[in-house]
């Protein structure tokens, strides 16, 4: 008797023991436990996604927000996985990759994020060479996997950009990250159709244009899910000193003419007035508002003219401006002073500047 009941507990206990080793090994089975975003799709597990771009990236051009790429996309991924991606944008009509970054580190954490989406070239050449794009991009995508370790990330070649330095620099730092990079020029040219038809300005696509960017996109993801792709990683930089904090210095150093300071802004309507601020580092841009009434300045790096910056946008909006990069490390004295003219789309009769402070890399 004592030995039956002996043979009994053994026989209980093999039995839990095996079914132990069973389930812990189907949980290691691919996809059982998904972990990346190309998992998730194939286990039908919903996605956080995050949008970090320029006026591209906030679907500017669509007739309404149902024929931006990025809906388009999430009606995609449902049909094809039947999963519901959850949005958030990080995005900015104009912006360069120098205001996401700074946009970035500013915004509250999403917790955790899947999938990244980073849109930016076309206005960045407008304002900064190749090598200074590349800096403040890898920048940007190391940040970005900084703060969401798990993030996959898909690189956007915007349709309209045509500097190939900058479509280079693109794909060079994707390729170094493991970041998968979509060119949407090809789509557009293998269309067929002229530019006139697929965008509305020839910079920005129409409802036909974003159908070939969501097109194009999930055709990538599906490609990458059945090939069980790797996501990005966070590789050794490329550029040195690329692990960037940008501070803000709302410290004034001088000020001339009749500037006025209110609720943190520095205002002011009068030609010649000027405002100083002193920093140290090798890059530098301008908290500032942008509106209807914006006017124009002139901006001086220790005495040299470097640029003039317009304060015009249709729109009342705080804009992180990028000015310059690849100063000198040391002191710099900045002086921003206020043009006699103002930008050609202000047709109102004012033309004021407003400056709330400057930002620069973070002392280390």
């Amino acid at each position: 008797m004592k030995r039956r009941k002996i043979g009994i507990y053994f026989f209980i206990i093999t039995f839990i023991y095996g079914l132990y080793h069973l389930f812990d090994s189907l949980s290691k089975v691919e996809g059982a436990n998904p972990t990346n975003m190309y998992q998730k799709l194939s286990s039908k597990e919903n996605i956080n996604y995050l949008i970090i771009g320029d006026s591209i990236g906030r679907g500017s051009g669509a007739t309404s927000k149902s024929s931006a790429w990025f809906t388009r996309l999430e009606k995609h991924l449902h049909s094809e996985f039947g999963i519901k991606a959850k949005r958030h944008s990080i995005v900015q009509s104009g912006a360069t990759a120098f205001e996401g970054l700074y946009k970035l580190q500013q915004s509250e954490h999403l917790g955790k994020i899947d999938l990244t989406f980073i849109v930016f070239g076309e206005n960045d050449r407008k304002y900064m060479d190749e090598t200074q794009f590349s800096y403040f991009y890898e920048g940007l995508i190391r940040k970005t996997k900084q703060l969401y370790p798990d993030t996959e990330i898909i690189t956007i070649t915007e349709n309209p950009l045509d500097n190939e330095a900058f479509v280079q620099a693109i794909i060079n730092i994707s390729s170094h990250y493991g970041a998968k990079n979509v060119d949407m020029r090809k789509p557009f040219e293998l269309s067929g159709l002229p530019a006139e038809e697929l965008t509305k300005d020839l910079v920005h696509p129409n409802d036909d244009g974003y159908e070939i960017y969501a097109d194009t996109l999930i055709k990538k993801i599906r490609e990458l899910t059945g090939s069980h792709a790797d996501i990005a990683e966070l590789s050794a930089p490329i550029h040195e000193n690329v692990d960037i904090e940008i501070s803000s210095i709302p410290h004034v150093t001088d000020i001339s003419g009749s500037f006025i300071h209110k609720d943190g802004i520095w205002e002011s309507r009068k030609a010649g007035d000027t405002l100083e601020y002193q920093f140290s580092g090798p890059f530098l841009g301008v908290d500032m508002i942008r509106s209807e009434k914006g006017g124009k300045m002139d901006v001086f790096i220790d005495d040299v003219y470097i640029t003039s910056l317009s304060a015009w946008w249709p729109l009342t909006k705080e804009r992180y401006q990028y000015i310059v990069s690849g100063l000198e490390d040391g002191q710099h004295l900045v002086k921003f002073i206020v043009a006699n003219e103002k930008s050609v789309n202000n047709s109102t009769d004012d033309a004021v500047i407003q400056i709330s402070s400057i930002l620069t890399r973070a002392d280390q």
